[in-house]
């Protein structure tokens, strides 16, 4: 039987037995699931490992547990791969963190574009989502959400990244663009400005194309992190 996953925030290595007090979590052991004292289900606490563990009881504000298993989490994509999104509507940001997380993607970089319509994200909403997300795909590690950014501070902060902005009017891209670690930079539903696409050149940045046909945001997002995680 496939057991539940939940992402606990404090760390569980070395621990034969945990008590849990973050309340969203207390509240949806025992409020959403109506887990009882005895069951089963698997902690992860973002270091790569899953926890076995049961139930030992209820508390009015904690949940404590028994420590039955340690195993490597083995859901990972074979590369390191860097997310830089421009900022869409609320829904489709929101889906794009999801379908991104599901995907393995290990790190999420809103921008701030010429052409972005939306300047700003609820971040504590977008990290629920990463959570959630992360539970149920069954990966051991939690993107890591970075605060948003323009253009050119994302390109100045991860210049070490070796990295692709995808756009229509371009090469179009080969298996040979990648390497172990991947950048994507995506365009809003306008695309790239001119300035954008010189400022692409001037730090280095490959600009590749996914074929002629004009691609919205999302779309755009699976495919590319599709090529670049499997």
């Amino acid at each position: 039987m496939k057991l539940h996953r939940f992402f606990c925030d404090e760390k569980l290595t070395d621990r034969k037995s945990v008590v849990i007090t973050h309340a969203p979590l207390v509240n949806q052991l025992k409020n959403v699931f109506r887990l009882v004292k005895g069951d089963k289900i698997i902690l992860f606490d973002n270091s790569g490992f899953d926890y076995g563990v049961s139930i030992e009881g209820f508390e009015k504000e904690s949940v404590s547990f028994l420590v039955d298993s340690v195993t490597p989490n083995k859901v990972f994509p074979i590369r390191e791969t860097y997310l830089f999104a421009s900022i869409v509507k609320k829904d489709n940001f929101e889906w794009i963190t999801q379908k991104a997380t599901e995907l393995g993607v290990s790190h999420i970089i809103p921008i701030i574009s010429d052409r972005t319509e939306k300047k700003d994200l609820n971040k504590e909403r977008i990290q629920k989502i990463i959570v959630e997300a992360s539970e149920q795909s069954g990966r051991g590690t939690l993107p890591v959400l970075s605060e948003v950014m323009d253009l050119e501070t994302a390109l100045q902060k991860f210049g070490h990244v070796k990295s692709i902005a995808w756009h229509t009017q371009a090469e179009k891209f080969v298996s040979q663009d990648l390497g172990d670690t991947l950048g994507a930079y995506i365009g809003p539903e306008g695309g790239w400005s001119d300035s954008e696409i010189e400022l692409f050149k001037k730090h280095g940045i490959r600009i590749r194309s996914l074929g002629p046909q004009v691609l919205r945001s999302e779309t755009a997002v699976i495919s590319v992190i599709t090529l670049s995680v499997f």
